[in-house]
């Protein structure tokens, strides 16, 4: 269905340049979305989260329009002959996605959020499969299953008694409904037009988003109204804003133009490994052992999920035994 919204000639095509660009991106965008949530908990003590979510998206709107601007002419032609799937991911990557999470945060918990974000890369393979018909290869499945038991290890603790006494709460489909969103985002990222850069597609979405967010920001504002300025909240605003939103979208584009939706889907496992090591490192909270356990399944299933055997050269002589 969604694939249907975009022209063929925008799907990417295939490359044998080294993919390590690539894995360093997505490792980097991994590490900015962990720190935000170290940063997130010490900023919703100033801020309401959906104020929040919306002036991040003022912030990058306000630092990529002078990109934007240089490249306004292909902008204008992009929006002229592919504003449906402009509009697509500025609908599904920005407002309405972090919208909904936030909706449903007021009723789940932390770690059914983090659950949660574990079955985003399940869901890129599936709604990849089922949707736009690409390949499920067995090599990758398995690979997001391994890092997503770690990432289970990680959320419960290493307990089996936590999984046991796992109670489904009313905010829980909601929060799926996001994570679906930010698969259909993902797998609909490939299909923009490529005559634009990610900092301009940033730029569009912040168009759409900041309209979009301002009826949820005011209705916010009635019973939880805007602070004093203070020099450290805005500064870890600022810090959200261009770097873990973003630069790390810009990052997360890259990656996913370079080796696909269901490879770098799978990177999303690393997130709660680099959020527990800042967590740990700033604002005190301790490792232990299902961590380093955790962390270990994680990168097992990302290495598996990722690797590629190097093609047979044809006439190359077979590799003595």
């Amino acid at each position: 269905m969604f694939a249907r919204l975009l022209p063929s000639r925008l799907l990417p095509s295939a490359t044998n340049a080294s993919r390590a660009p690539a894995f360093a991106a997505l490792v980097m965008t991994m590490a900015l979305w962990g720190s935000n949530s170290t940063v997130a908990k010490l900023m919703l003590g100033v801020y309401a989260p959906i104020t929040l979510t919306w002036m991040r998206w003022v912030v990058v709107l306000t630092i990529s329009a002078p990109f934007a601007w240089r490249e306004r002419h292909a902008l204008r032609a992009a929006l002229a002959t592919h504003w449906r799937p402009l509009l697509l991911l500025s609908l599904i990557g920005g407002v309405l996605q972090n919208s909904v999470v936030f909706y449903g945060l007021n009723q789940t918990t932390a770690i059914h959020l983090g659950l949660f974000n574990s079955v985003i890369p399940v869901l890129i393979l599936l709604l990849g499969w089922l949707l736009m018909s690409q390949p499920l290869h067995a090599r990758e499945a398995g690979g997001v299953m391994l890092s997503a038991c770690g990432v289970l290890v990680i959320v419960f603790q290493g307990s089996l008694a936590a999984i046991l006494h796992l109670q489904m709460l009313p905010g829980d489909p909601i929060v799926l409904v996001g994570m679906t969103l930010w698969a259909l985002y993902t797998l609909n990222l490939n299909r923009r037009p490529m005559t634009i850069s990610l900092t301009t597609l940033m730029f569009v979405i912040a168009v759409v988003s900041v309209p979009l967010g301002l009826p949820l920001v005011l209705t916010e504002m009635q019973t939880h109204p805007l602070p004093p300025f203070r020099l450290l909240p805005v500064a870890g605003l600022l810090y959200m804003s261009a770097f873990t939103t973003l630069w790390a979208m810009v990052l997360f584009g890259y990656g996913v133009k370079r080796i696909g939706p269901a490879q770098a889907g799978v990177f999303i496992h690393v997130m709660p490994v680099f959020a527990c090591i800042f967590a740990a490192l700033f604002i005190g909270e301790h490792l232990a052992l299902y961590h380093a356990a955790g962390f270990v399944l994680v990168a097992s299933g990302a290495i598996i999920s990722c690797y590629r055997p190097a093609p047979v050269m044809p006439g190359a002589p077979a590799a003595a035994k």
